[in-house]
């Protein structure tokens, strides 16, 4: 029969305890030097970088089309892109207008006009490659990028990582689609 302490477990009890009492001494000696400041120990939140705020408060300056508006974000213009909806597109430049592009705009711009304060709600990317912010927009409780949708005015895109309104975008889209509106009415010759 083994005695107590010998094997695996006791020359790995006997390695640890050392160096755990080595450590305690150096925290002891940092803290009494005024090195390490133990207030900031006792408070958890502090052992972690601060994380990126996942909200902010934003003006809308202009839409510029159905799923991108301009806003003034602590005192800047940011191009803001609506997360997780891909409306049809204006002429811009060599583009073609898509199908509904002007509509999907007007939607936008009668929805959140010029000064509506508005939150932008951030997923894990905060930027697209094109120095887009991205962003849920909410206006009060309502997440306009799923408005839009339920106009029939976008569809649903996932941008992975960020999935964070992809299913209430999903679920607007289904609803117009369902009721024939915007891209799905046979009727707007948009091959819905």
């Amino acid at each position: 029969m083994r005695a107590r302490g010998s094997g695996r477990t006791g020359r790995f009890l006997r390695g640890v305890i050392p160096l755990a009492a080595l450590l305690v001494l150096a925290l002891v000696v940092a803290a009494a030097s005024g090195r390490i400041d133990l207030d900031a120990l006792r408070d958890p939140s502090s052992w972690l970088a601060p994380a990126a705020a996942d909200e902010a408060q934003a003006t809308v300056v202009r839409v510029v089309d159905g799923d991108t508006l301009i806003a003034d974000v602590d005192g800047e213009r940011t191009r803001v892109r609506l997360l997780n909806i891909d409306a049809p597109e204006l002429h811009h430049g060599t583009q073609a207008q898509e199908c509904l592009g002007p509509e999907a705009t007007a939607f936008l711009a009668r929805r959140l006009p010029e000064g509506t304060t508005v939150t932008l709600a951030f997923d894990r990317e905060r930027e697209d490659r094109y120095g887009r912010t991205l962003a849920g927009v909410y206006e009060g409780d309502s997440l306009v990028n799923a408005e839009v949708a339920e106009a029939g005015l976008a569809l649903p895109v996932l941008f992975e990582p960020n999935d964070r309104f992809y299913a209430a975008v999903v679920d607007a889209s289904d609803d117009a689609e369902r009721a024939g509106r915007g891209l799905f009415d046979p009727a707007s010759g948009c091959g819905g």
